[in-house]
């Protein structure tokens, strides 16, 4: 280890003391996602969660031997679920529900224009496939069909393919129906950090201006500069919204926000987010549905508000 190496050490070990300090806000806990009790094929932590726009989950499933997968659906506040066999459908990496019974399944990576991603109907039958763009990092549908991709570098950076845009709206059909403009007056999008979907309106957090952007339709509107860069979530509700993370020694931090004429602003006290007996958070899933958090760990799921880090008013 260098000397650059041991001063960077020492001083997020110096900040993290600072964060270990802060108040502690613990994530509730919702339910447990599990396949169905009586059939022991299934792998028992799923493949990939989507959480709807009505707050819902679906999970995916992998087949301990076949090349199939298992849909389950998980209502709110219940564990009881009902299941489907989607036969030959991929190993997605997202998975998010679509109207009329429909799930949509995306890989995170593909080669160039290769299929990927897939719709699934109510019953199980396939519907159609798509190319959806390399290097996803984030995927929320909404209740209309609409579906939010946001990219991380390797694609967004580069400029290659459709990810290049570093966010995308595509239609139930998997076609673009708006793409993040290259020449406009909003800042370029190296890294989606951070996607909220709420109703029609899209968020997001970007790298590496570090900026609070919404879309909602094909209006994309620069809130400015947030104050925290390297936050994995935003909660948004009006002029309200908290961050969740940041980076190094704030990754569990939250940072309550304002956002009004003068921009994206700290709105009060920041705390640090832990599970339910104060233990850190490791390898959480997170999606953002306005104000409400939910994060996905093994196959816990669990929920926060923004009301619980930043009151209201």
């Amino acid at each position: 280890m260098n000397e650059r190496q041991r001063q960077r050490h020492l001083e997020q070990l110096s900040r993290r003391r600072v964060v270990v300090g802060l108040p502690m806000i613990a994530l509730r806990h919702h339910a447990y996602l599990s396949p169905p009790s009586t059939d022991h094929c299934w792998h028992r932590e799923p493949r990939a969660v989507g959480i709807g726009a009505d707050g819902q989950a679906i999970a995916l499933w992998d087949h301990h031997a076949a090349n199939v997968r298992l849909l389950t659906r998980h209502g709110v506040g219940a564990e009881d679920h009902d299941a489907v066999i989607l036969g030959g459908a991929r190993r997605a990496d997202f998975i998010q529900p679509l109207p009329d019974g429909r799930v949509l399944l995306i890989d995170a990576r593909t080669r160039g224009t290769a299929e990927s991603a897939e719709v699934w109907d109510g019953a199980g039958g396939w519907v159609r496939s798509g190319h959806l763009g390399d290097a996803v990092e984030h995927v929320l549908a909404t209740s209309s069909g609409d579906i939010w991709v946001g990219y991380f570098d390797e694609a967004a950076a580069s400029g290659r393919g459709i990810g290049g845009h570093g966010l995308v709206c595509f239609d139930s059909d998997l076609q673009p129906r708006w793409c993040y403009p290259f020449n406009a007056n909003l800042p370029r999008i190296d890294d989606c950090e951070a996607l909220n979907v709420h109703e029609e309106t899209a968020y997001a957090l970007v790298y590496n201006a570090h900026h609070l952007v919404s879309v909602r339709g094909t209006h994309g509107v620069d809130h400015g500069k947030a104050p925290k860069g390297g936050a994995v979530a935003v909660l948004v509700d009006g002029e309200r919204a908290a961050l969740i993370g940041g980076y190094g020694a704030d990754y569990d931090l939250v940072t309550p926000l304002r956002i009004d004429a003068q921009g994206v602003q700290v709105a009060g006290g920041q705390s640090r987010l832990v599970l339910l007996d104060g233990m850190e958070i490791r390898n959480a899933r997170w999606t953002c549905r306005g104000p409400e958090l939910h994060a996905l760990i093994n196959g816990s799921w669990y929920r926060a508000s923004l009301d619980d880090f930043h009151p209201a008013a």
